[in-house]
Formats: structure tokens, C-alpha cells, sequence
């Protein structure tokens, strides 16, 4: 069965660490059994996910009363955004700006569909020519420049405006270059030191036809069909819920994983834009 995928970059991560999880958890749509949550990791994916909500109100021009925040962690990390927040793209040079918070686009890319989801995106021209910038809301701690910038997320989601973001601007614009896209990490543990990633059209060559092999490997796993083959690495092994059903329980107890805010995977919203 040639099932199109919406793929995220947890179902692009799945499928790189394990090609039977991706399939019992994608395409056979098994239940995930994981374990429930430990109490704090559970209390701080909602107060990331409250964050969130909070700076898109934000940024669509509604009041945020700092009175209201109930919660004393989440009432600190909106005032240290409200204090530290990245300046966004504006000046004389600059027209048809636009800002668009939890945006979410589609793009095709071989028989599949690639799923992006941003916190804030501000598109518009600068001496004529288009430009992109994104900005994703972070409440861990920030990792070194490196791993930010080979990370799936700053992968994908740059790639995904090249390949597609001119469609933001309608017909009859110019293309989006990819020297004129960044994404910039904002980490409420280090408000003052944003982390900001510019792609070029070298780099998003070479991504794109990573990217685009990845897939090819999943249309070519869904024709061969039947059972795909389990992961190498055994360590993956110790936090998939689906040990048992896999033979490889002896492995370790399954844990949970808490991703920082990464909620991908269960956004079944419908897409805008999208492109056929």
C-alpha cells in the first residue's frame, strides 16, 4: 500500500532510527504504549505549550495580561520574553512585510507531503527581493551553534521555504533565494543570545537531496512491503514502547521521551498554505 505521508520531522527522525517503529506507528497505526509522563516532565511540556500560546496571542496584536499568569514559571518566562524578544525585520528598505505566528505549510516532495509547523514567520522584501525569517520559542537549555544547525527542525524547515515559500507571496512574485532565509532560536534560558541560522543555496542543495533520499528510502520501503527491518542500534531499543512487539523487550524497560515543544507529529490541523 503507497500511503502519502504528511511528514514531520519526528516521523523523518522515526523512520532514520528505526524502520519498524515508523511503520508500526505510521502506517499499521499500532497505539503507541508508552509510559505515562513523569509528573514534572509533563508539567513542563504544558507550560511550554502555554508559553507558546501566550507569544502567538502576542504577536497577533492581542493584550497579554502578565496579572493573569497564574503560574509562577510561566509568569517569569513571559516577562523575560517580553524583555528580551528578538527585534523582528523592519526598516525603510523594507516592504509587504508580514507577520505570521503558528504558521503551518505543506509541500510535496516525491509521492509525499512535507509538514512544518513555525512559531513565528515574517516574510516580506528588502530591496525588492523576498526574504523569509523564522523564529521558534525554546524553554530548555540551548545547545552548542553545531547541533542547532544540523538538527532536523533547521533542516527541514529552511528547506521547506525554498522549495516552497514563495507560494506565501502569491503569483507573480520573484522567487525566495535562500540566502534570504534564517531561522533564529530563541531560548528563554539565554533571552539575550539569540541563535541565528542563515541558509545559502550550497547548503540547501546539499540538504534538499538528503532530504529527498530520505524519502525515496520510504517509497522504496513501501513497495517492498511486508515487515520492515528493525534498527541496528539496540539502544533505540530502550525507549520504544514497542519492545514486546518487536522480540526485544529484554532490551531494557521503555521510557518516555519529552521532545522540547515538539508537537509535529499530532497536528492533524488543516494546512495553510499548501501547495498541490
Amino acid at each position: 500500500m503507497n500511503e502519502t505521508f504528511l511528514l514531520s520531522r519526528g516521523k523523518l527522525i522515526t523512520f532514520l532510527e528505526c524502520r519498524r517503529r515508523f511503520q508500526l506507528r505510521y502506517l499499521d497505526g499500532a497505539a503507541w504504549p508508552a509510559a505515562p509522563l513523569p509528573v514534572a516532565d509533563e508539567a513542563r511540556l504544558g507550560l511550554g505549550q502555554q508559553f507558546h500560546q501566550l507569544a502567538q496571542r502576542h504577536f497577533l496584536g492581542l493584550p497579554v495580561e502578565t496579572t493573569t499568569i497564574d503560574d509562577r514559571t510561566l509568569r517569569g518566562w513571559w516577562l523575560t520574553f517580553e524583555k528580551y524578544k528578538p527585534k523582528l525585520p523592519h526598516g525603510r528598505n523594507m516592504s509587504h512585510v508580514r507577520t505570521l505566528p503558528e504558521l503551518t505549510l505543506t509541500i510535496p516532495i516525491g509521492k509525499h507531503l512535507l509538514h512544518g509547523r513555525f512559531d513565528l514567520l515574517v516574510i516580506g522584501e528588502k530591496n525588492g527581493i523576498p526574504f523569509a525569517q523564522l523564529y521558534d520559542w525554546k524553554t530548555g537549555r540551548p545547545p552548542d551553534e553545531t547541533t542547532l544547525r544540523y538538527d532536523w527542525q533547521t533542516r527541514l524547515y529552511l528547506a521547506m521555504l525554498a522549495e516552497g515559500g514563495t507560494a506565501l507571496w502569491g503569483e507573480g512574485h520573484n522567487p525566495l533565494p535562500a540566502d534570504q532565509i534564517s531561522i533564529t532560536y530563541w531560548y528563554v534560558t539565554a533571552p539575550d543570545e539569540p541563535r541565528v541560522i542563515t541558509y545559502n543555496q550550497t547548503w540547501h542543495e546539499q540538504n534538499w537531496a538528503e532530504i529527498s533520499a530520505i524519502v525515496a528510502q520510504i517509497e522504496a520501503q513501501q513497495v517492498e512491503g511486508g515487515v520492515w527491518p528493525l534498527t541496528e542500534d539496540r539502544s533505540q531499543c530502550q525507549v520504544c514502547a514497542y519492545q514486546a512487539l518487536c522480540g526485544r523487550q529484554e532490551v531494557g524497560t521503555a521510557v518516555p521521551i519529552l521532545a522540547d515543544e515538539e508537537t509535529d507529529d499530532f497536528m492533524a490541523l488543516p494546512l495553510e498554505p499548501a501547495l498541490p
